[in-house]
């Protein structure tokens, strides 16, 4: 879908990666050089795909891009920084902050757990370190290439399918770990890292502290 981007980037000024925004299609088609058809009906195909979520309302339509809408933009945008600098080591920072629990249940689920000991050659710690990252943190992040990153497969178990993930090897303190980006997620603004240690007690970690993590896309 040639139009994606174009269409992402219109909604995204507008502020819809944010929250929902009253869109007038002929407003749109206008801006994107399209008919008020061909702009609702890019709309409504970006809605099956999951890129952008649809409400009806009084005065018309709201659209919010959802977090894959996000990512391409992210994508698009690492691509060009690629383009226009020197590849090197990629920083990070973020905000040491309690979980929920998730990342220790689905460590617990061998479909995952056996993945990361075959691809990336460590038995993972029972749980993982969460940070919490502003947007412009995770569009650096973005600049990690495809090629530098391991993809954790989908599978069934206890009745459900868990979803797919990516993992992309970093460095905190000398100590190796992975950054674990599930396909499907609510959470845009916080990583999860998992490593063979528990990193809260090695790094002497508490909640608020900063980290730095360390990436090198090869």
């Amino acid at each position: 879908m040639n139009y994606t981007i174009p269409t992402l980037k219109a909604l995204a000024l507008r502020g819809a990666g944010r929250q929902y925004i009253s869109v007038s299609t002929g407003e749109l088609g206008a801006e994107l050089g399209v008919s008020q058809q061909t702009a609702s009906n890019r709309l409504v195909a970006m809605a099956k795909s999951d890129l952008v979520k649809r409400r009806r309302g009084t005065h018309g339509q709201y659209i919010f891009i959802t977090r894959s809408g996000m990512n391409l933009l992210r994508s698009e945008l690492a691509d060009y920084q690629r383009i226009f600098s020197e590849p090197g080591v990629i920083i990070i920072k973020g905000t040491v902050a309690s979980g929920l629990g998730e990342g220790q249940y689905y460590l617990n689920k061998p479909g995952y757990r056996n993945q990361i000991i075959e691809k990336l050659g460590f038995t993972p710690f029972n749980g993982t370190l969460n940070l919490g990252v502003t947007e412009d943190e995770m569009t650096t992040l973005a600049q990690v290439p495809p090629a530098s990153r391991i993809k954790l497969s989908s599978f069934r178990a206890d009745g459900r399918t868990y979803g797919e993930a990516e993992c992309i090897g970093i460095v905190i303190r000398d100590i190796p770990c992975a950054i674990v980006l599930p396909k499907r997620s609510h959470h845009t603004d916080v990583l999860e890292i998992i490593s063979a240690t528990h990193l809260r007690k090695a790094l002497g970690l508490k909640d608020g502290d900063t980290v730095e993590i360390t990436v090198s896309p090869q």
